[in-house]
Parts: C-alpha cells; sequence; structure tokens
C-alpha cells in the first residue's frame, strides 16, 4: 500500500484533468450541435448520429494502446530498455499500470499513478473531440462505416504518434525546443485530414452546381450558435490540462515551461476578445456573418501554440488576425471547388499562424526535458526558436497529408467513402433513407402550400 500515490497533494492534478474531461465532453457536444445545425432539416439526426460513431470508435482505438504510444517518449527520457514495448505493456488497455488501483502501484516506477491515470481517460476523450471536428467536415455525404474505418485510424494511431513527437516535454519535438500548448499542431494534423477527406467525399449536391433536392444551406443557424457557445465554454476547461501541476512549486506547461494558469485564461480570454473585434473586419471582407461568428475558434487556434509564454498584449494582437486567415482559406477552398465551410479554413491556416507567431514573440524561452534528469533530457535545456518552429510545421504537414492519402484512398477503395444515396436525390432526406426516423416532423400539406405561396 503506497498511501503517498494517494494523498491530498497526489490527487489535486487528478482534480484539474476531471474538471478538464467535462469541458471536453462540452467541447465535444458543442461540435456536435454546430454541425446539426450546418445541415439541412432531413439530415441533422443522421450528422449527429455519424459524428456520435466515428467520435467514439476513434476513442475506442485511442483506447487500445495510444497512451502506450505517447508514453513512449518518457520511457525513452529515463532511459528504459525497450521503450515502446514497455510502454505498451504497462499502458495499453489490458495493462497493470491502468487495471490497478494507484495505491497498489510503487511510485518508484509509476509515479503519480493516480493522475496518469486521469490522463488516460483525457487521450480517450481527446481523440473522440478530434475526430468529430474531422467528421464534421464532410456532413451530408458519407458512409458511416468508411468514415468509421478513417477516425478509428486517427484516434488510434495518429494522434497518438503526434503527441509522441510534440505533446509532452520529452517528445522528439518538444524536446528540442518546439513548442505547443493548446495544439496547434494537432489541429494542422486535423486540417491534412480534413482536406483529403473533402476532397475524395466530393462536394454536395448543389454547392458548386449539380441537383439537389433542397439547397444545401444550414437549416438552424440558432442552433450552431448555441454549439458554438458550448465549443468556447468547454475550452475555458480544455486550456489547464495542458501542462503540468506540481503541488509546492507551481504549474508548467505540457514542455515543462515556466507558466501560470491566471496568465493562460487571461490569454484565452484576450483571444476571444479580439479575435470577434477582427471578425467585424473578416465580416466585411469575407462578405459574410458567418466569419464573425466562428472569430472566436479562429481565435483560439490562432494563439493555441503560444497560450502558455505569450503576454496577454501578443496573445490578443495575434488572435486579432486569425479570423483574415480563416477568410483566405475559405475563398482557396471555394476556388478548388472543395466543399467545406469550416475545418480546413480554421485549421490549416490559423494553425501555421500560431506555430509561427509563438517564434516571433516567445524565442528564447527555455523548455524540454523533466524534472530530475539531466544532459540531453535536462529541465528547461531547450529553447523555442524559429528552426524548431519551422521543423515541427514541416514535420506535421507532411505526416497528417501522407498518413491521411494512404487511408482515404483505402478506405474509398476497399468499403467506400461517398454514400450513393446523396447522389440518387435522396441528399436532403438522409435521416429517413439511413436511421428511418427523423429529427423534425415532415411538413404537412398545408405547410408545404404555404411555403409554396411564399
Amino acid at each position: 500500500m503506497y498511501d503517498n500515490q494517494v494523498s491530498l497533494n497526489a490527487q489535486v492534478p487528478t482534480v484539474l484533468y476531471i474538471v478538464g474531461l467535462i469541458a471536453i465532453m462540452l467541447a465535444v457536444g458543442g461540435v456536435f450541435l454546430f454541425d446539426a445545425g450546418l445541415s439541412r432539416a432531413g439530415n441533422a439526426l443522421h450528422t449527429i448520429v455519424q459524428k456520435l460513431v466515428a467520435a467514439f470508435v476513434a476513442a475506442a482505438g485511442m483506447s487500445i494502446a495510444g497512451f502506450a504510444i505517447w508514453d513512449t517518449q518518457f520511457n525513452q527520457a529515463f532511459g528504459v530498455p525497450n521503450p515502446f514495448g514497455e510502454a505498451l505493456k504497462s499502458w495499453w488497455l489490458g495493462g497493470p499500470d491502468i487495471n490497478t488501483l494507484p495505491q497498489h502501484l510503487d511510485p518508484a516506477t509509476v509515479p503519480g499513478a493516480d493522475s496518469f491515470q486521469a490522463f488516460f481517460a483525457v487521450f480517450i476523450l481527446f481523440a473522440a473531440f478530434f475526430a468529430a471536428l474531422l467528421a464534421g467536415a464532410v456532413i451530408e455525404r458519407v458512409k458511416t462505416a468508411g468514415l468509421s474505418v478513417v477516425t478509428l485510424v486517427f484516434g488510434a494511431l495518429v494522434i497518438p504518434f503526434a503527441g509522441y513527437l510534440v505533446y509532452g516535454s520529452v517528445g522528439p519535438l518538444s524536446n528540442s525546443g518546439t513548442h505547443d500548448f493548446g495544439g496547434a499542431f494537432f489541429y494542422l494534423l486535423l486540417g491534412c485530414w480534413a482536406l483529403v477527406l473533402v476532397w475524395r467525399a466530393k462536394p454536395r449536391p448543389g454547392v458548386f452546381g449539380g441537383r439537389a433536392t433542397e439547397p444545401p444551406v444550414p437549416h438552424n443557424l440558432v442552433l450552431t450558435i448555441g454549439g458554438l457557445f458550448l465549443f468556447l465554454a468547454g475550452l475555458c476547461g480544455y486550456a489547464l490540462l495542458n501542462g503540468y501541476l506540481v503541488p509546492g512549486s507551481g504549474y508548467f506547461g505540457i514542455t515543462l515551461n515556466e507558466t501560470g494558469m491566471g496568465l493562460i485564461v487571461t490569454n484565452l480570454m484576450m483571444a476571444f476578445t479580439f479575435a470577434v473585434v477582427g471578425g467585424l473586419l473578416a465580416w466585411k471582407v469575407g462578405k459574410s456573418p458567418y466569419f464573425l461568428l466562428v472569430s472566436p475558434v479562429a481565435g483560439w487556434i490562432g494563439v493555441s501554440a503560444l497560450l502558455d509564454v505569450a503576454k496577454p498584449w501578443q496573445a490578443g494582437l495575434t488572435a486579432f488576425f486569425a479570423p483574415l486567415l480563416v477568410v483566405g482559406g475559405y475563398k482557396l477552398m471555394n476556388r478548388w471547388k472543395l466543399d467545406d465551410v469550416k475545418v480546413v479554413p480554421l485549421t490549416l491556416g490559423p494553425g501555421i499562424y500560431s506555430v509561427l507567431m509563438t517564434a516571433v514573440f516567445t524565442s528564447g524561452v527555455k523548455q524540454g526535458g523533466y524534472f530530475g534528469l539531466t544532459g540531453d533530457y535536462a529541465p528547461q535545456h531547450a529553447s523555442i526558436g524559429i528552426g524548431h518552429q519551422a521543423l515541427g510545421l514541416l514535420v506535421f504537414l507532411v505526416f497528417g497529408l501522407v498518413s491521411a492519402l494512404v487511408v482515404v484512398f483505402a478506405v474509398e477503395k476497399t468499403i467506400g467513402l461517398r454514400d450513393k444515396r446523396v447522389d440518387q436525390g435522396m441528399d436532403s432526406r438522409l435521416d429517413h433513407a439511413v436511421l428511418g426516423e427523423t429529427a423534425y416532423p415532415a411538413p404537412s400539406e398545408a405547410d408545404r402550400k404555404a411555403t409554396a405561396l411564399a
């Protein structure tokens, strides 16, 4: 019995992770409502069900061995022989470190067992969150089976490997000086996968020509706005998950840099505030209020990499310009006839911007390594710099595009990706055609006549 594993000090970080779990679930719910509102009325339930399946298939994939892939970086730093094999033996879903109560785990071999077990749960929901976002890029036109295989690989292998590279203080990139706090590199990965998926899934009928049974326009923007605010509320709790809370020593960013929880939440509010101000300009340039509505999300992604190391005025200034990048991304997607108004425009441009602005404002900030180690893994032995940020950017763009092309093409050639019913006149009736249920009652004859007269 190791009482220090469940002492009050040991459980403080666990409580933080549990609060973060609730926050991520709010964000996932917000993503569901956002996309349900953007779909047509006859596809709203199909959109939610498909996202639910895709999200939690990815979560199931992550639960098997995803945490072990991420944890390999710590075994390497501590000089454990066969680092991946040992991580897999300990932290796969049936492993002893996740199936043993923390008070029965020796702190010499599994320090902070309770918080690590809670972080295991965070990783599961993290995969669901990003898979739900990915599914939102191709609403109203793909097969659930094909999309589920795509998100399964995304959650089980791609996200964990990305975490091994840059999410943590001793990963190959983060230990050398590449910095990310809130997941800018993960948004880049998401954008690459969404871009390939949207390209192969092809547009919905009626977006760029072709006959649609109903115009492919949102049926309930109020639902979408409600989902947006749930998403933003979730971010307020999720942001603080990305660090080490060490009772008696303070709070450190996920790359072991000095920071503070108060600074992080202040920077987040600056991001939301000044992104909305910038969103007014994006509305004028893009000629649509949509760019104002999504501006807080653009601001979040635009500052996500530097949220823990920037000064509040730097976070606000960075966030101000992020919505304009969304307008540029949206216009490029339209020019290339790629049907996605949100995921690719919101992630790729602001994600790249966030990674580079980290070097502009915070070069020289110390990070990397881990407590108690020396040499190549000594605490804060590395520094943020433009070279390291550019390297991380190149690695993630290549990794994201290549992995997405392999997986999406494989699914397309085997299971199939596009739902043929969409091209057979059922593009606005997927609730009934696929599920046999509808989110909204069919309009009465009187309603149809009134609509026709209008």
